[in-house]
């Protein structure tokens, strides 16, 4: 069975097995204590903590690696993480962006969306070799980058062309979709050309994973799998977190003053 496997199966099993938080359950790898804004993991299993201007890299066993912080940028609205080697910070208020490597370090000058007519852009992340999306509120549509951050995908309108009111606060490019969050409609997936797919009707996430079927978020104290091919759903009751990441076999659980990582094993 496949570690992804193995996962949906636990998430099965502790939802029908425990009434109550079924961390409870989970053998305690280990603690970050920090406080942060928010959290992302990458595939590697590393986690990163977000406050305010700054982030702090912690290892797969919970060692801090790395700090990084750019005081001339303002708040970090979004880190994208999706390549461990190249990682996307997002300044909204500043309509800048950063890319950065795994060691933290700045990888060329800032990127100043005023250049690009992006300045207004709501959402962003990572898509496939080294391009970047954008939600371009002014405009409402996607556009996406080529690593040379040369356009070419621009969807149009969508509010015109889906019928919907667009107001994204995130998005992920995972195995040649796009996901775009739209709070009060759903989840909108667009193929690699910006061309739409269909809309997954789970409504008022504020961030979510995907990982090969399944879409992974934490909504009113549980963890939910929900698989994109045959729209099954699984559930994993946790308590008191803010929110939950699974990579790999290991659970990482947010609260404001830390991470604690655990795992089903």
């Amino acid at each position: 069975m496949g570690k992804l496997n193995k996962i949906v199966a636990f998430l099965v099993f502790a939802f029908i097995t425990f009434s109550f938080s079924a961390d409870d359950e989970l053998k305690t790898l280990f603690t970050i204590k920090s406080t942060s804004d928010f959290f992302t993991t990458d595939n590697l299993g590393n986690t990163y903590l977000i406050k305010g201007e700054e982030i702090k890299k912690y290892s797969q066993t919970g060692d801090l690696l790395k700090i990084f912080s750019n005081k001339t940028t303002g708040k970090i609205t979004s880190l994208d993480a999706t390549n461990p080697l190249r990682i996307l910070v997002f300044y909204k208020d500043f309509a800048t962006i950063l890319i950065i490597d795994d060691l933290l370090s700045q990888n060329g000058d800032p990127m100043n969306l005023l250049d690009y007519s992006l300045e207004q852009s709501d959402a962003i992340c990572t898509s496939f070799n080294n391009g970047i999306w954008f939600f371009n509120r002014e405009n409402m549509e996607l556009v996406r980058l080529d690593e040379s951050f040369k356009p070419v995908v621009n969807t149009g309108n969508l509010n015109r062309l889906l019928g919907a009111d667009f107001k994204p606060n995130f998005m992920i490019e995972n195995n040649g979709y796009l996901y775009l969050n739209n709070p009060l409609e759903g989840v909108y997936v667009f193929d690699i050309y910006g061309t739409y797919f269909k809309t997954i009707p789970i409504k008022n996430l504020q961030r979510f994973q995907v990982k090969d079927n399944n879409m992974f978020y934490y909504i009113g104290g549980i963890l939910k799998s929900y698989n994109i091919k045959d729209l099954t759903q699984k559930e994993f009751p946790f308590k008191n977190v803010t929110d939950v990441r699974v990579e790999k076999e290991n659970y990482y659980l947010f609260y404001t003053d830390s991470v604690v990582v655990k795992s089903a094993d």
